[in-house]
Order: C-alpha cells, then sequence, then structure tokens
C-alpha cells in the first residue's frame, strides 16, 4: 500500500479554511433572513461574514476585485472603511 497522494489529503490548515468559509456562508445567509426585520441587524451580520469568505477564498477575492472594478461607486464604501482599518492598523504597528 503506497502512502496517501499529498495534494488529495487535507492539512488541518486546509480544513479550517473550509471551516471559516463556510461560517461565512451560514452568517451571510442569516444575515439575508435577518435583513427584512427592523432596524439594520442584516447588513452588519452580511459584512462581518463576507470578510470571513474574503479573508480565506482566493476565488472570492478575485471575484470582489473584478466588481471593484468593473462597479467602483458600488463598492466604494466598502474601500473607504478597509483604507481606514488599514490605515488604523498601520498606526498601530508603527507605535509599537
Amino acid at each position: 500500500m503506497s502512502p496517501p497522494d499529498t495534494a488529495q489529503t487535507l492539512t488541518f490548515a486546509r480544513v479550517r479554511q473550509l471551516a471559516l468559509i463556510g461560517a461565512g456562508c451560514t452568517i451571510i445567509l442569516f444575515g439575508l433572513l435577518l435583513a427584512p426585520l427592523p432596524g439594520p441587524g442584516g447588513l452588519p451580520v452580511m459584512l462581518l461574514g463576507g470578510i470571513l469568505v474574503l479573508r480565506n477564498s482566493a476565488d472570492a477575492r478575485r471575484l470582489f476585485i473584478r466588481g471593484k472594478r468593473r462597479y467602483p461607486r458600488m463598492f466604494s464604501p466598502v474601500e473607504r472603511i478597509r483604507q481606514k482599518l488599514r490605515a488604523r492598523r498601520l498606526r498601530k504597528m508603527n507605535r509599537g
């Protein structure tokens, strides 16, 4: 019996990545269910799920970048928030 092919074995990191992508998709669906309720509950929940998916999926990042290039006005609020968070993170790194 030969050892398993490394391309077919799942490492802990890959299982973790797949679990986080699944959790992100679940959170997005939960946000869609919350969206019709009064208040802004659905949008922040969906954004949290989107962040999880974008951090762990190269395909999702590629689609997000393509969407940003094609529809810049639609993605400008997300880009502003992302730039603010990045600037805050860089300031924090430069202090310590």
